[in-house]
């Protein structure tokens, strides 16, 4: 009997988080179409997420360039098929879309077929410990930030799409971990941040993993060499937004310090490279301690490797540029590993790592904004305070779990062996 109720406990755990997302998509759904725009606008407005006249806004960035590229526009200087005039700062290779017949009417399907994607794809995820942590992954699953992103419809869940599929393949068989690694470098090639989930590849032989990375890189140059021009000009297009805003990333803290204190361009440069140094050395001093190892060796392989690589979407994109707040989506992907880290070994750290990555998943709902009062607003100027803590408390330890992960894979102990050597 209790092995019966085990079983129907762990298929509860395992479908909740995709049924219960699916069935808040499937209501606001019906309220969308049904004309009930007032009250589904109001329903986002208390989540903390500013509606626009239509959803999947995002998609229609990706649909509109198609649009105006098979009209013989250059979307990266000008995109007048886009609603708000947005040129296009993406990757070139969604451009290959304009191959097909894309018109106004393609947006809503495609912004359904994504969000479609993503709900499925959470049905990959490790399933919960217990009731508690299946309780915890569900409050980040109907976070601002997730719902931010599923009602604009934003590329971002492709992005998340992918690295579900890597995780999983790269625990099954060597030709499924082939097509794990395809997913992750496609990952790469449509957002540039993602090509970090490469790290996944650290788990192969040496032989293995020297003909993934030649492959990998041979496919890279081939896509610079095709589309390198158009990517150069996307990358100048990317946009920088304000310190104070839900966008996050390294430069965010020292660039909003900067404004408060009025230093120069040069000093906020040197904080924020101090910053990241600091909790590089951190993350590397910590990553190698043995108490870390033995937790993470308690991790079922799936648990492993959806913290490696939910840790290396969210360092890539800290790191490299400020992120719009339905990024922290990212932040589920380890939110398994870390609720299981907390229940399997009693260090304060793992319930103040799942706390603060459950709080940024929330974070646009803080109403942390000062807006245009924040210099006389000391709570709203707190709050980001905390957030920026919380980041770079989190980041440090992220990175300390994919130094500890990759150390303890396969390339990753010949690499330390060779170095004693």
């Amino acid at each position: 009997m209790d092995e019966r109720w085990q079983a129907i406990s762990l298929s509860v755990r395992r479908a909740l988080p995709c049924a219960v997302a699916t069935l808040v998509f499937g209501l606001m759904t019906i309220l969308y179409v049904t004309g009930e725009r007032p009250l589904y606008d109001a329903i986002l407005e208390r989540w903390g997420i500013q509606p626009f006249d239509f959803a999947f806004l995002d998609t229609d960035t990706v649909m509109s360039a198609v649009r105006c590229l098979r009209q013989g526009v250059d979307v990266f200087v000008v995109n007048p098929c886009d609603v708000l005039g947005r040129v296009y700062d993406y990757s070139p290779l969604w451009l290959l879309l304009a191959k097909l017949p894309v018109t106004d009417a393609w947006t809503m399907p495609a912004g359904f077929v994504v969000d479609a994607a993503f709900l499925l794809s959470l049905w990959l995820l490790p399933v919960a410990r217990g009731r508690a942590e299946c309780g915890l992954l569900l409050l980040g699953l109907l976070s601002p930030g997730v719902v931010f992103a599923v009602e604009r419809g934003n590329n971002d869940l492709v992005l998340f799409v992918l690295a579900v599929i890597a995780a999983t393949l790269v625990c099954r068989t060597p030709r499924l971990r082939l097509v794990g690694y395809a997913a992750a470098l496609l990952a790469g090639l449509l957002k540039y941040y993602p090509m970090l989930l490469m790290i996944l590849a650290f788990r192969e032989r040496p032989g293995r993993f020297w003909a993934v990375t030649a492959a990998s890189v041979v496919v890279a140059l081939l896509f610079l060499a095709v589309m390198g021009h158009d990517l150069m000009r996307a990358l100048r297009l990317i946009p920088v937004g304000p310190w104070f805003s839900d966008m996050f990333g390294s430069s965010t803290a020292a660039g909003g310090l900067a404004a408060l204190f009025g230093w120069p361009a040069f000093v906020r440069h040197g904080v924020q490279a101090a910053m990241t140094l600091t909790a590089v050395a951190c993350g590397l001093w910590i990553g190698m301690a043995p108490r870390i190892a033995a937790a993470l060796d308690r991790l079922t392989e799936a648990e492993r490797m959806f913290l490696l690589a939910g840790s290396a979407l969210i360092l890539a994109c800290f790191f490299t540029a400020q992120n719009i707040g339905y990024r922290v989506t990212h932040l589920v992907l380890v939110l398994p590993a870390l609720t299981a880290l907390w229940r399997l070994d009693r260090h304060f750290v793992w319930p103040l790592a799942t706390g603060a990555a459950v709080a940024l998943l929330w974070s646009q709902g803080w109403g942390y904004v000062p807006r245009e009062t924040w210099t006389s607003a000391a709570a709203g100027l707190g709050i980001w305070l905390l957030r920026e803590t919380l980041w770079w408390g989190l980041v440090t330890l992220l990175i300390a779990l994919t130094v500890s992960l990759s150390a303890r894979s396969t390339m990753g102990r010949i690499m330390l062996r060779h170095r004693a050597a």
